[in-house]
């Protein structure tokens, strides 16, 4: 499934940067050398972000590093 429709990013590729350790919605963009466009994939992105790190303590820091730009 599409998460990016601008750059044509899928949630399988969003997960490999996740898993190469990119930590913010716009790096998965930078990962695969584009840039992010309109936005709307923001939020899908920073879920899958903090569903990766919900193990984690720190959690919600993470959400907020994650929308930071």
């Amino acid at each position: 499934m599409y998460i990016c429709n601008c750059n044509g990013i899928t949630d399988k590729e969003v997960e490999t940067a996740l898993n190469a350790g990119v930590e913010r919605w716009d790096d998965v963009h930078a990962f695969y050398g584009c840039e992010p466009c309109c936005g709307q994939c923001q939020c899908e992105i920073v879920e899958a972000i903090v569903d990766r790190d919900s193990n984690a303590d720190d959690a919600l820091p993470a959400a907020a590093m994650a929308m930071a730009g």
